[in-house]
């Protein structure tokens, strides 16, 4: 597939600001952002996620893999609408409050949902309640597109109904009858004529989505304009799709990231791994049903955390950390071979289990008696040596931690710190097995006791070992990711990128290529970091498969990265800019045109920078404090997140004259 050089604008849909969406942006906004973009010269418009995320305002935590967000549907656009309005007082009265929260710098997620909820349920029953209304409103449309998206909408919809029933709470929270039903059953209580209008509403909710989103789409692509979406690989614990396919996922562990620098104890996400071997025996089916309902609206799509098709850091089900985490699928040695290479029965089973002593609970208790009576509880002793291993009954982190330890006598500081030690005990293994007799060299293998105690030759032994056993992953991965993309991206007609930063897998590189996936480059990070200074890579060198941009949506703005992060500025400066450097320190519209025409020089096929970014080369637009400009701060939770709009109406983009040319000249450099 031939891919043209083209320059666009990424935006949160919620954060589009229109006459006619005043609140929150809303699928009816794209045409009218589309208009602007095209008079500036922007081919792609990539919104963050629109998937239906329930309470939680992250985009990248949904409730289902196919469902769109209620949030977006714009509710003048129903025809029930004005009925309503006029026969329902305490309707009016939602909307009127609605409206209210149009001049708010950011949008309030939870309020917004459940307004617009109430008001979505009043206009259904409305619609319901009159005679005419299953003819002309409710009609053959809606009953089509029920039976065209059953497999997802109707477990969806019982799903969203039962989420009523227990007030949000998640699925694992739930009563027995409702938890580990069948698909059958699943169909059953939709067809449950107690439960019908129930279920139909959250269908309805969906059709008018769709209508909406399909419609625009269609206006947006006649303008040649292409949309692109972002598919977030994992699933959030609480979904639709973990809840009513458990088969797709692996119930043994939960997705994270290894331990490193930033990171000593890994990253334990909570998310549901994929078995991609049970996916696969359908043919991905579910991949492909969730692609073909994406390339209903959109031209492009972005798979969040391309990795993950290569393979997962997979912690084990109960581990709160991510230190005892495996690579999936992983390569392993066997007890065989670790034989051949001179280690014993015995010594295999001090690199596997922990050899907990004696000495460590005495100090904390400064009881002998009392050390062997807490240990006693969790272990068993090595004859009469003052070492002990693991009960075969401890099966994870959690099994500890639900021990109490108030029977000891000791003070709640004390208790705390031994249930924290016989947690690090248990990651303190050199080998853990996967199956077995079968073994995978720990994360922190270096930091074990048993490694330490090992002598050179035997370290030697192991290395050796593992860098073998390394490089056979790293095919395994190769190949994984060649059997899902050779099933999914013939699959649609849309453009396929992969968020792939931060991650080094060998076969990574060779695999989107063959494929045609794009990648992305974020201009900041794009450095030589092992020369001295770390220079940035040219623009030149840049992966012509490549999406370019100046930030993410996790990121700081350019404008803050200038104000905040000098060193890397100033290496920007140097590279790129050149001259003083003290003339770049202050930002402003010329320092941003500046930068922004640089970075139009890429290589790179697609350049696609966020829409604060673009709204730098007007000086006007610039909010007091730069960082109220970020979409999302990592590891916070709080209503800031998410929640950013533009400072002002698309309408005001389309007639500001100087910013239009600006755009349009570097989209036209960039483009050639």
């Amino acid at each position: 597939m031939e891919i043209k050089k083209s320059t666009g604008v990424v935006v949160p849909l919620g954060g589009l600001r229109t006459e006619t969406s005043g609140f929150i942006g809303e699928y009816t906004s794209l045409p009218e952002f589309a208009e602007f973009c095209k008079m500036a010269g922007l081919s792609i418009i990539q919104l963050l996620p629109v998937l239906d995320t329930g309470t939680h305002s992250s985009p990248y935590s949904s409730l289902s893999a196919f469902a769109l967000h209620p949030i977006f549907i714009n509710m003048e656009d129903i025809p029930g609408f004005e009925r309503c309005m006029s026969h329902n007082p305490s309707c009016r009265a939602e909307y009127d409050k609605l409206k209210e929260l149009s001049a708010a710098p950011r949008f309030d997620y939870e309020k917004i949902r459940t307004l617009k909820e109430s008001i979505l349920r009043s206009i259904y029953f409305s619609m319901m309640n009159t005679d005419e209304s299953s003819i002309r409103e409710y009609g053959p449309g809606y009953s089509l597109f029920v039976e065209q998206n059953a497999e997802w909408l109707k477990p969806y919809c019982v799903f969203k109904n039962l989420k009523d029933k227990y007030n949000q709470a998640s699925w694992k929270e739930w009563s027995r009858e409702d938890v580990g039903l069948s698909g059958e059953e699943i169909l059953g209580r939709w067809y449950d004529e107690r439960l019908k209008d129930k279920h139909r509403f959250y269908a309805w909710e969906q059709y008018c989505a769709h209508i909406q989103l399909s419609g625009a789409a269609e206006k947006v692509r006649a303008m040649g304009v292409k949309l692109k979406c972002d598919l977030p690989i994992l699933l959030n614990d609480d979904s639709c799709d973990v809840w009513a396919t458990p088969s797709l996922f692996s119930q043994k562990c939960r997705a994270g990231s290894p331990p490193d620098g930033d990171n000593p104890k890994g990253q334990n996400w909570g998310f549901p791994v994929y078995d991609w071997a049970a996916q696969e025996k359908d043919g991905f089916s579910w991949w492909k049903m969730r692609l073909s309902q994406a390339a209903r609206y959109f031209d492009a799509y972005r798979l969040d955390h391309i990795p993950g098709f290569f393979r997962f850091w997979g912690v084990p089900e109960g581990d709160r950390t991510a230190e005892f985490g495996i690579h999936l699928p992983y390569s392993s040695i066997s007890a065989a071979t670790l034989e051949k290479y001179g280690f014993s029965k015995e010594r295999i089973r001090w690199l596997k289990e922990p050899h907990i002593p004696t000495e460590d609970f005495f100090r904390r208790t400064g009881d002998f008696d009392k050390a062997h009576a807490i240990l006693s509880v969790f272990c068993e002793r090595i004859g009469y040596e003052e070492l002990w291993l693991f009960k075969c009954d401890f099966k994870s982190e959690l099994d500890i931690r639900a021990v109490s330890l108030s029977g000891f006598g000791l003070d709640e500081q004390i208790q705390r710190e031994l249930t924290e030690l016989l947690c690090a005990w248990w990651h303190n293994r050199t080998l853990i097995e996967v199956k077995k007799g079968m073994f995978v060299p720990s994360a922190k293998f270096g930091e074990t006791r048993a490694w330490n105690s090992l002598d050179q030759g035997e370290k030697d032994a192991l290395l050796s070992l593992f860098r073998e056993n390394a490089e056979k992953e790293e095919l395994k991965w190769g190949k994984q990711a060649e059997t899902i993309f050779s099933a999914l991206i013939p699959s649609t007609k849309m453009v396929p990128c992969g968020e792939d930063l931060g991650v080094v897998i060998k076969e990574m590189p060779r695999v989107m290529e063959k494929f045609g996936i794009l990648g992305l480059k974020v201009i900041r990070w794009c450095r030589k970091w092992s020369e001295p200074g770390q220079p940035y890579e040219k623009f030149a060198d840049y992966r012509k498969l490549s999406l370019v941009t100046t930030s993410v949506h996790d990121s700081s703005t350019l404008r803050q990265w200038w104000e905040t992060e000098k060193d890397s500025v100033g290496a920007f400066c140097r590279s790129f800019l050149g001259g003083d450097e003290d003339c770049w320190k202050s930002f402003d519209s010329v320092i941003a045109e500046k930068v922004l025409s640089a970075c139009a020089s890429t290589r790179g096929v697609w350049l696609v920078n966020p829409l604060q970014d673009w709204l730098y080369l007007d000086d006007s637009l610039y909010l007091p404090d730069s960082s109220a400009e970020r979409v999302n701060i990592p590891g916070t939770v709080s209503e800031f997140n998410w929640t950013w709009r533009m400072p002002v109406t698309v309408s005001a983009l389309r007639s500001n004259e100087s910013l239009v040319g600006k755009i349009r000249t570097i989209a036209e450099s960039h483009d050639k």
